[in-house]
């Protein structure tokens, strides 16, 4: 039997991770209706407008995808641990360091001392006491054959302490932390009790993480419409029309079928092929966003000047840097759409297939914290990628001011595969001829270095990619897509459009 149905219990395994991300657009949701609310009765003008944005061409759309999210997380509630993720999220929104101080009577032996801890979140635990006495904190449980830890013997002020991490098991079994102390000296002992706690399952953060995102996506959004209504208008258009056309239908059905294919595929890698998944799954996603948003630059710009639909645009009170700009916002929303929904469809075959791997494999099933943490790693490959999209959005526009969709889908993509040259070119121009040293320098000047946008090693290998590279990878980003728009302004300024 095939392994993807020979054991339908595993499958809920991967389901925690994919309900978080819904749960995350339930709740943003829910927070929108909320500010709605509020709106209304606060200022029901701005109230209107909201209201009115939902059929524009990207409002609309992302509340149909949050919907779609919303519904996966209440089908997949009743299977999902949720006292588990709820358990970790308190956590992290409460104290984690704790003390307790305990008098231990002369003569005393095996004194039982409970703590207010569940071993599963002990990060850190310290021990000290004012005289020698000794402390035992791994306790038998029933049912269980385990043998107890030799007691630790406490010198007069010096401390005895565990860190989660170095090696060392847990001290504690169970449920709740508990010690027995023995005092057998004549005098009393203070014993000072330190321990920190971290949340059972970190991964719980993806809820509050995404939420986070996707509330302040919506608000941008939002303040994007009311504080600059004209170009609002013109990228809202443009989403409209890049959403209507086939290529855009036809990008997503295939990336969701190739996708969920990535699944079942043998990649015949020795036990890796969920980091072949991630690394094909990432490059797919790229490769059908820039398809969909070169072509839409192309039909939205170059067919509207050919076709004189700019001429009529411009008639309006609209300058031309309005309408640049608008179809550049138009192309960055398109984009964002793009990754919203094919970047949870990867989340999602990342998941299921650490479950599917390890059933080929005949591992051990893994648990759902393990699905969550190679989920985590794809999200900064999806971030750089939807960046490198925007970026060439900004380069396709501008050649649209001039060029038709064939020369625009050519020379878009020849930027695409030399960007990614660039720095193989110029390593191996050292030593080399002067002319291709001269070309290798001259390319990476003129042209956007994309090498910085592909971290697929680091996703493949687990490596962490820390904040602030998303932050200087999207400042490159901002700043070359600004000086291609500013080129596309010079490009189209002059243009005649009679």
């Amino acid at each position: 039997m095939c392994p993807l149905f020979a054991d339908a219990s595993r499958w809920l395994i991967p389901l925690p991770p994919i309900w978080m991300v819904g749960a995350a657009a339930a709740a943003a949701l829910a927070a929108t209706l909320a500010g709605y609310a509020l709106l209304r009765l606060a200022a029901p003008r701005l109230a209107d407008e909201a209201r009115v944005s939902l059929g524009d061409g990207f409002l609309g759309p992302l509340a149909w995808l949050l919907l779609a999210y919303s519904a996966v997380a209440v089908a997949f509630t009743p299977l999902v641990p949720l006292d588990q993720i709820f358990r970790s999220l308190l956590r992290m929104t409460s104290a984690n360091s704790y003390e307790q101080t305990v008098s231990i009577e002369p003569g005393a032996k095996l004194r039982e001392i409970l703590l207010d801890l569940r071993p599963q979140e002990l990060e850190s635990l310290r021990l000290e006491s004012d005289v020698p006495i000794f402390v035992r904190t791994q306790q038998p449980v029933e049912g269980y054959a385990i043998v107890k830890d030799a007691e630790i013997s406490l010198a007069a002020g010096t401390p005895w302490s565990w860190k989660r991490g170095e090696g060392a098991t847990n001290p504690f079994l169970g449920q709740r932390g508990r010690l027995e102390a023995t005092n057998e000296g004549t005098a009393p002992a203070r014993l000072a009790i330190a321990w920190g706690l971290t949340p059972e399952n970190p991964q719980a953060a993806v809820l509050p993480l995404a939420f986070l995102s996707l509330v302040a996506l919506i608000a941008g959004y939002m303040v994007f419409r009311l504080g600059a209504p004209r170009i609002a208008a013109i990228a809202s258009a443009t989403t409209k029309e890049a959403i209507g056309q086939p290529v855009f239908t036809v990008a997503i059905v295939a990336g969701i079928a190739l996708l969920a294919a990535f699944i079942v595929i043998p990649y015949n890698t020795f036990g890796e092929d969920v980091k072949m998944l991630k690394d094909s799954g990432l490059t797919l996603i790229k490769v059908l966003a820039l398809l969909v948003v070169v072509w839409t630059a192309s039909v939205s710009v170059a067919e509207e000047i050919d076709g004189r639909t700019a001429l009529t645009v411009l008639s309006k009170p609209l300058t031309r840097w309005q309408f640049v700009l608008g179809k550049f916002a138009g192309l960055a929303l398109v984009a964002t759409l793009v990754f919203l929904i094919l970047g949870g469809v990867l989340l999602a075959t990342t998941s299921l297939k650490v479950v599917y791997d390890a059933r080929e494999s005949s591992k051990t099933d893994p648990l759902w914290r393990e699905c969550a943490d190679e989920m985590i790693t794809v999200v900064p490959g999806l971030v750089l990628s939807l960046q490198e999209t925007i970026l060439m959005a900004a380069v396709s526009l501008a050649v649209s001011t001039r060029l038709g969709m064939v020369p625009n889908l050519i020379i878009c993509f020849t930027v695409y595969a030399l960007g990614h040259l660039v720095p193989l070119i110029v390593q191996s121009s050292v030593g080399k001829f002067a002319i291709v040293r001269f070309v290798g320098k001259l390319i990476a000047t003129l042209l956007p270095v994309l090498d910085h946008f592909t971290i697929e090693a680091a996703v493949v290998g687990g490596t962490p990619v820390p904040w602030d590279y998303l932050g200087w990878a999207a400042l490159y980003a901002g700043l070359y897509s600004a000086l291609a728009i500013l080129v596309a302004l010079v490009l189209f300024q002059d243009r005649d459009l009679a």
